[in-house]
């Protein structure tokens, strides 16, 4: 927490973003345990970078959905849900499709890696996390129509990246496919 802090003041003194400059902070942390060990916080470093991914996801995952949950303003959320669930939902679909495409016809992957492993790594990484997002936004001063348009659009696109992921494990594995199944 002390370290963060220091950050944050210096973040607000050079104007380099918080995240970025925590972020190369871990990153020197990292590369200074490696090599020196760097006794007791050496070894508490090691147990965090060894905790595993779903642990991570169990602990905090509920936290952050909670807060930006929480956070939302409701009736600018019910204002913006039209614009929420279009980018939310079919600009998901097309995000997924567009970095399947560029997978396969840009980068050139082929082989092993198949259409449907396009998808499915499109579906991954079509999940947008704002947090970043709607910090600087808060930083900057920007509307709290826009930070809660992309929260909102956050907490739903997860969950419909989440589907779209479940559904093309299932296509991959031989599963029949219908659209009754999915909208279920």
């Amino acid at each position: 927490m002390f370290i963060g802090h220091i950050m944050k003041q210096f973040s607000g003194w050079s104007g380099i973003p918080y995240t970025s400059t925590i972020t190369v902070v871990g990153l020197v942390f990292g590369m200074l345990t490696e090599k020196y060990g760097m006794g007791r916080l050496g070894k508490a470093i090691l147990a965090y970078s060894n905790i595993t991914p779903h642990t991570l996801l169990l602990i905090f995952l509920p936290a952050l959905i909670f807060e930006s949950a929480f956070n939302s303003d409701w009736h600018i959320f019910k204002v913006e849900l039209g614009q929420i669930l279009v980018l939310a939902g079919p600009m998901l679909l097309v995000g997924t499709f567009l970095s399947a495409l560029m997978m396969t016809y840009i980068f050139g992957y082929t082989g092993k890696f198949t259409w449907e492993a396009s998808l499915m790594y499109g579906s991954i990484i079509s999940a947008t996390d704002p947090v970043a997002v709607v910090a600087l936004l808060k930083e900057l001063g920007a509307s709290k129509r826009l930070a809660t348009m992309i929260e909102g659009e956050s907490l739903m696109n997860d969950g419909t990246a989440m589907v779209v992921f479940l559904v093309l494990i299932d296509i991959v594995q031989g599963a029949p496919f219908k659209a009754s199944t999915v909208a279920i």
